[in-house]
C-alpha cells in the first residue's frame, strides 16, 4: 500500500524537476532573443516616447521606482499591501515621485499576462492563487521569475539583461519628466528579487542620467553583481524571520567575505552599505514587511515601520544633496 502511494508521488516530484530544468534552460531566451533582435530591432537607448509630465518636473526633489517581488505578473498587478505602501509612502514625501510601471522579470518590460504565447496560461494561474487548488501550480510563477532574477545576476546574459530593464526604467523616468544631468536623486526600491535587479540596472542608470543612484533593498535577494561599484549607497531591510537574502550570500562567490577584492566587498568595505533590522518581519505573507495588522511591540504597524524607514532613507538623501 505504502509502494502505491510512494510511487506516483516519486514520478510527479521528478516531472516537477524536470520542468523546472527545462524553464533554467530556457530563461536566457527572452533576454538573447532581445539582444539579438531576432523579432525586432533591439534599441538599446534611452529615449523619450511619450511627452514628459512637466508639472512633476517643478516639484521633484527625488525620484523612486519600484521593483515588485518574484510572485508578480505585471507591474500593473501589484498586490493592494504593495499598493498601500506606495501610497503612504507617497503621503509621507509630497515631493517624491514613484513611479510602479515597470515589470523586473522581463528585459521587455512584457507582463506574463501581456503579448506571450502563454499569457492566458499566467493569468489563469494568478487567478487561481486564491483557491487551494492553484497554490501549488502558482509556484510556477515564482520559479519563472527566479529565474529571471538568476539571469540578471550571471556575469553572461546579467549585462544583455540589466541594459534592457535599465532602458525600461530610464523612459519611465523620462515619460515623469525627469531631466538627464539635472543631479536629482533616483532611488531603486526593489522587493526580493527585485533587489538584485535594481543593483544591476545601477551602472546604466547611472551613466545614462549623470545621476545618484540608491537602491532600497526590502527583503532582496542580491547576486556579487559589478553594478554595486555604481550605487551612491545600498540600504537592506532584513527582518529578523526573512531568511532569504541569505540565499545570495552563499549562492554567489563574489558575497563571500574572504574574497576581498571582488566589487562586492569593495563596496562594502568603502561604506556604501546599511543593513536595517525593521523587525521580526517574514519575506512574504502574513507578517512581511508590509503587512499592516500584524504590529511591533510599540503597537505601530509592520506597514508603518516600512514606511518610516523608507521615507526617513529618501529624506536624509534629499538633505545630504
Amino acid at each position: 500500500m505504502i509502494d502505491l502511494v510512494i510511487t506516483p508521488l516519486f514520478y510527479l516530484a521528478l516531472l516537477g524537476l524536470l520542468l523546472i530544468f527545462i524553464m533554467a534552460l530556457l530563461s536566457p531566451l527572452e533576454t538573447l532573443n532581445w539582444w539579438a533582435g531576432w523579432n525586432h530591432e533591439a534599441d538599446k537607448e534611452i529615449v523619450l516616447t511619450s511627452p514628459p509630465d512637466q508639472t512633476r518636473t517643478e516639484k521633484a526633489t527625488h525620484y523612486a521606482v519600484y521593483l515588485t517581488a518574484i510572485g508578480g505578473i505585471s507591474a500593473a498587478d501589484i498586490s493592494s499591501r504593495e499598493r498601500h505602501f506606495l501610497n503612504d509612502l507617497q503621503e509621507q514625501l509630497p515631493h517624491l515621485v514613484i513611479i510602479h510601471d515597470v515589470f523586473p522579470f522581463s528585459v521587455t518590460n512584457n507582463p506574463l499576462n501581456g503579448e506571450r504565447q502563454l499569457s492566458w496560461l499566467w493569468q489563469k494561474i494568478h487567478n487561481s492563487r486564491m483557491k487551494k487548488s492553484g497554490l501549488i501550480l502558482s509556484g510556477l510563477i515564482f520559479v519563472r521569475n527566479l529565474l529571471q532574477v538568476a539571469v540578471s545576476g550571471d556575469p553572461r546574459y546579467g549585462p544583455m539583461y540589466n541594459v534592457g530593464v535599465a532602458k525600461e526604467i530610464g523612459e519611465s523616468l523620462l515619460r515623469q519628466g525627469y531631466v538627464p544631468g539635472s543631479g536629482i536623486p533616483i532611488s531603486v526600491m526593489g522587493w526580493s528579487g527585485g533587489g538584485q535587479i535594481a543593483i544591476g540596472t545601477a551602472r546604466y542608470l547611472h551613466e545614462a542620467f549623470e545621476a545618484p543612484i540608491y537602491v532600497i533593498s526590502i527583503g532582496g535577494v542580491m547576486a556579487d553583481d559589478p553594478g554595486i561599484l555604481y550605487v551612491e549607497h545600498l540600504y537592506h531591510l532584513n527582518g529578523t524571520k526573512d531568511k532569504f537574502p541569505k540565499v545570495g550570500e552563499i549562492l554567489y562567490p563574489g558575497r563571500w567575505p574572504f574574497l576581498k577584492y571582488t566589487a562586492w566587498n569593495q563596496a562594502k568595505r568603502n561604506g556604501k552599505m546599511s543593513v536595517i533590522v525593521p523587525g521580526p518581519m517574514v519575506h512574504t505573507g502574513r507578517h512581511d514587511y508590509f503587512d499592516h495588522k500584524a504590529t511591533l511591540p510599540n503597537g505601530q504597524s509592520y506597514l508603518d515601520k516600512t514606511v518610516e524607514i523608507i521615507s526617513g532613507i529618501i529624506s536624509d538623501i534629499d538633505n545630504s544633496e
